[in-house]
């Protein structure tokens, strides 16, 4: 399971509470390393300020720009967070979709009228 935090960051101009977790940055910290992508070590990373991470929302997938974070072990004190029961329903429903017929959606429903040929 990934590092969640409770984070304080602007939502709209508002103060807001969020979880988020801690994403390596892709930019000082590729995948594959190439001298494209690596910062000047003297400046430090622009994207995420040198600190080597960004901070995400996970049930979104948005980027956050925290002014406060606290990890939730020191939330919770010696309380664990139980594991999820397997059967237990989610918020977000993965249901298949219902299938729709576009055209049908074009079709007129009133008759069309007479063409009228015309000579340029």
């Amino acid at each position: 399971m990934t590092e969640l935090y409770l984070i304080a960051h602007c939502v709209r101009g508002e103060a807001a509470f969020d979880v988020a977790a801690q994403m390596e940055c892709p930019h000082c910290m590729p995948i594959e390393p190439s001298a494209d992508f690596l910062p000047i070590p003297e400046e430090g990373c622009f994207e995420c300020e040198g600190n080597g991470y960004w901070w995400i929302i996970p049930t979104s997938g948005h980027r956050a720009f925290p002014y406060w974070s606290l990890h939730f072990e020191n939330i919770l004190g010696d309380d664990a967070i139980p594991d999820m029961p397997p059967s237990w329903p989610d918020h977000y429903k993965v249901n298949a979709a219902p299938k729709v017929d576009i055209k049908a959606l074009f079709k007129s429903t009133q008759p069309q009228a007479a063409r009228i040929a015309r000579r340029l």
